[in-house]
């Protein structure tokens, strides 16, 4: 990354008017969790544009940090090699709730200076870029659910309380301290409100162009935890808790604008139609980068307001795509995330799908009226990690939007998840065959 004159000298007098004494330089891994390093200001201001080193293991191991890796680009039997954290400044941001602190997202370097492609920054770089080509920009918005738990991992109230005012004020503590501090973290919010289980709420973040909005989300995700730690609290955005309880979603939508700031599905029925093709036909082939886990499957559950069928339809909630708003608000939800799933993925997911059909000029598809759980002629979603893995595996669109190097990394993440969940004995199987076997 080369910085101009102009950059660093307004990261600089930022860091110094804001008194800053330390900064966090961190980027999203491959499960979507901030990491990286605290650097003295002092130091940074003198390597403004040297950056600074770490493992390649993030960019593979699994949601625990246990490093399996077999890939020639951070496996032990290659020597588990470097990479260079190198900050983009246009990100440089103070923490509302750590005095003197602020907060950095960094994008990934070789040692020779080379952008590394299988970063989740760069992957969905990669597909905005191949977008550009078309005259067309993407905007998102992304709607995310979680539950707010008490010290002892219990719902913080009961009961299904979806939209209710009451109940948030109820809880306004929490709810404010979230909504404030992500707000003064240059994360603007549409909405927070509760959801349809127990503890539950969704967040939604303003509509913006799809990497800010993908930045956001993830420094979002990892701020809320902690701000809800700090209040005695545990914040999740693990897909499903409870089998008797509603599962967490992150519903993505999008639309395409001209460079002249004009909305293109309103603009142009053809190129609606073609993206909204494209998007039913990356679902399913794609489906391990939106629903990355075991447990993301668990809450894609008949009449749950999760889909199951891969279909579109106008303002129905019963499948997987969703075409809502009229002319500038004209947009497409894709409603098939989990809310475990790295905003980067799930966005380039997207995207690379929509951008598939204008690539391909896919016909327009049919739009699905009623209740799509019952409608037979319908594409199954995956219902299991398993079965979206093999699609993924043998994917020709994720190799060709996303990189070979890439598609064999993440696909041994997802077999090494099915295989740490095979061997794994519940409490269930004991309840069940313990004593009737």
């Amino acid at each position: 990354m080369s910085y101009t004159a102009q950059e660093l000298e307004q990261a600089k007098k930022y860091i110094q008017d804001n008194h800053i004494d330390s900064v966090e330089v961190g980027f999203a891994d491959i499960n979507g969790a901030i990491i990286g390093k605290r650097l003295p200001a002092s130091f940074l201001l003198k390597n403004m544009t040297a950056g600074t080193s770490i493992c390649r293991a993030p960019l593979t191991w699994d949601i625990q940090n246990e490093y399996f890796s077999t890939s020639k680009f951070a496996g032990f039997e290659y020597g588990a090699s470097d990479m260079t954290l190198k900050p983009d400044y246009s990100t440089l941001r103070k923490i509302p709730w750590r005095e003197g602190t602020a907060f950095v997202l960094a994008d990934l370097d070789v040692d020779t200076g080379e952008r590394i492609q299988v970063s989740p920054r760069q992957i969905l770089k990669n597909v905005l870029s191949r977008l550009d080509k078309t005259g067309f920009t993407a905007k998102v918005g992304s709607e995310i659910e979680l539950y707010l738990l008490d010290e002892n991992k219990r719902p913080l109230f009961g009961g299904k309380e979806t939209y209710s005012i009451g109940k948030a004020d109820q809880y306004s503590a929490i709810i404010d301290q979230i909504q404030r501090n992500l707000e003064n973290f240059q994360i603007p919010l549409e909405a927070i409100h509760t959801e349809y289980g127990p503890g539950q709420m969704e967040i939604i973040l303003e509509y913006s162009d799809a990497l800010t909005n993908a930045d956001n989300t993830v420094i979002a995700r990892n701020s809320i935890k902690e701000i809800a730690r700090k209040n005695g609290l545990y914040a999740t955005f693990m897909a499903r808790l409870w089998d008797t309880e509603s599962g967490s979603g992150y519903h993505l939508h999008q639309s395409l604008w001209t460079k002249d700031g004009k909305n293109v599905f309103a603009e142009d029925r053809r190129v609606l139609e073609q993206y909204t093709a494209g998007l039913l036909a990356g679902t399913n082939e794609l489906m391990a980068l939106v629903c990355p886990t075991v447990n993301s499957y668990k809450r894609l559950t008949d009449m749950s307001f999760a889909p199951t069928k891969v279909g579109v339809g106008y303002d129905n909630r019963t499948v997987s795509t969703r075409l809502v708003g009229r002319g500038s608000s004209t947009r497409i939800e894709q409603r098939t995330g989990a809310a475990d799933a790295n905003a980067y993925f799930l966005i380039a997911a997207s995207i690379a799908s929509g951008l598939y059909g204008l690539e391909h000029q896919l016909p327009a598809p049919n739009i699905i009226e009623g209740n799509g759980y019952y409608n037979t002629e319908l594409p199954n979603i995956p219902r299991t990690l398993k079965d979206a893995a093999e699609l993924f595996d043998r994917s020709e669109k994720a190799v060709e939007y996303f990189g070979k190097e890439f598609v064999e990394i993440f696909s041994e993440l997802i077999h090494f998840d099915i295989s740490v969940h095979d061997k794994i004995v519940s409490d269930w199987e004991r309840e069940r065959y313990l004593e009737n076997s």
